[in-house]
């Protein structure tokens, strides 16, 4: 998150905040969607998962493009 400035947030779900930004490097505005952390709930981990999933493919004007991601490492996960 570094990269981005934070200039508020657009919405808050079950699953997680969804922040509006701007790149530092670019200017480019961004909406960043922070995922709740709930590693004992394996519905929200999959739900999550498929989420990321079909934003990876989606490509229509009205859908935001996924641009980045990141994966938390979690130990116990092995």
């Amino acid at each position: 998150m570094n990269k981005y400035e934070v200039i508020g947030v657009v919405g808050e779900g079950a699953y997680g905040t969804v922040l509006r930004c701007r790149n530092k490097e670019t200017g480019e505005a961004v909406a960043v969607k922070k995922f709740k952390e709930n590693d004992d709930d394996p519905a929200v981990r999959k739900t999550t998962l498929r989420e990321v999933k079909v934003l990876r493919t989606l490509q229509q004007e009205n859908i935001v493009s996924l641009k980045v991601r990141r994966a938390s490492f979690h130990p116990s996960r092995r």
